[in-house]
């Protein structure tokens, strides 16, 4: 299972780095052009949305790994000891939910749109709106496995603070079952 996850994790941080990488890079010559030359590119534009998506969505799925997204936890922090673990659970199974519901809508979304071309970089929309069922693809095998994780947990490993930070790789690894 841990071979699984350094394989996702080495695919989703590439991707990540290869958006925001191309993105920088493609504004940063079109302002080059634009300012410097004395003309855009014409593909410019819908190519650094497209990758701000895609950056955007495997960002997102980051997040749900690292444990890092915003969370309101006053509620659950102020419930009695025994009472946390079963808010915590249900509110994952929540999310958990949401994230097929998103998948399976983007997902045909993404198929119907299919032969829309932009017309600058004359490549399917779909391209596009494939991040968003592959993004939650991805959160939802690390929100599974963070479900999973602290079901296993004792109650005070559970929760995962601000001031407790992100999860490293390392950290992930670690918790993550054999």
């Amino acid at each position: 299972m841990k071979l699984f996850f350094r394989i996702l994790d080495f695919i989703l941080e590439n991707l990540v780095f290869i958006s925001l990488a191309g993105m920088s890079g493609v504004v940063a010559v079109n302002v080059f052009c634009r300012f410097v030359l004395g003309f855009s590119l014409s593909w410019g534009d819908e190519t650094a949305q497209m990758l701000l998506v895609w950056f955007t969505f495997m960002g997102a799925a980051l997040g749900m790994r690292d444990k890092s997204h915003y969370a309101f936890d006053f509620l659950v922090e102020s419930l009695p000891k025994g009472a946390k673990k079963p808010v915590n659970a249900f509110s994952q199974l929540i999310c958990i939910a949401m994230t097929v519901a998103i998948l399976y809508w983007s997902g045909k979304v993404t198929i119907m749109i299919r032969h829309w071309i932009m017309p600058a970089t004359e490549i399917s929309r779909a391209l596009v709106y494939m991040a968003c069922p592959l993004g939650c693809l991805f959160i939802l095998v690390y929100a599974v496995r963070n479900f999973v994780q602290d079901l296993l947990a004792t109650e005070d490993e559970t929760a995962r603070t601000p001031e407790a930070g992100p999860m490293t790789v390392e950290q992930a690894e670690q918790e993550s079952p054999a």
